[in-house]
């Protein structure tokens, strides 16, 4: 019955968000957003330098069979914990509003949007659900303000709030390739997905047969 209602239903477009819907990679930016916002008195280059040091000691893996590459993939799972731990420890978004999140990412989509992706999701935008390992959900939407996207819509880490503002922590959600592929199992539903990196293999490459797959 499942597989017959699926066929019935439109497919959910699944896209990445950093260098898939933006030009390049916007958790720098973000980053040095709350920085310059903040107490912190940490730099930038300090949670780059450290992240980049850690991901130095895991071995690169190495294309086998498939699902063994995707388990080499998952490896760099605690890495990729650790740097959100550290930016909550140093607090770098502590203090900032949801609103202040959402205006830097309606501004900064003018710069960094990809061409025409506002006249391409716009029309569709009830389909449409972002898969991101980006850190805020307020910031994602800023950047798509344009085209209407409810956080419901989103699958990301994302910033702890109190009632006003950022408390500096992170909750994470999607820190690995398994993890996005898990959102799509979740959703038990006829997709095409869209990508551009290893963090999109596993949805790239394995896909249930009820998945559609499109790769950019």
């Amino acid at each position: 019955m499942a597989s017959i209602r699926r066929a019935f239903m439109s497919p959910l477009i699944l896209i990445d968000f950093d260098q898939t819907i933006t030009t390049k990679d916007t958790i720098a930016l973000l980053g040095q957003f709350g920085l310059s916002n903040t107490s912190c008195l940490k730099p930038w280059s300090y949670f780059v330098d450290r992240y980049l040091e850690d991901y130095q000691t895991i071995q690169q893996p190495k294309a086998q069979d498939f699902k063994t590459y995707l388990a080499q993939l998952d490896a760099y799972r605690p890495i990729e914990q650790a740097s959100l731990a550290r930016v909550s420890h140093h607090k770098v978004f502590e203090g900032l509003t949801r609103q202040a999140l959402f205006d830097e990412g309606k501004q900064l989509s003018q710069r960094f949007l990809q061409p025409h992706v506002i006249q391409t999701l716009k029309p569709i935008k009830h389909h449409v659900r972002i898969v991101s390992l980006n850190w805020s959900k307020d910031w994602i939407q800023g950047f798509l303000h344009a085209v209407g996207i409810e956080k419901e819509q989103i699958y990301s880490n994302d910033l702890v709030f109190n009632q006003t503002h950022c408390t500096g922590e992170i909750v994470p959600m999607i820190l690995t390739a398994k993890d996005k592929q898990d959102v799509i199992d979740r959703l038990d539903h006829e997709v095409v997905f869209i990508g551009d990196s290893l963090g999109d293999i596993e949805a790239l490459g394995e896909p249930p047969k009820t998945l559609s797959l499109v790769s950019i």
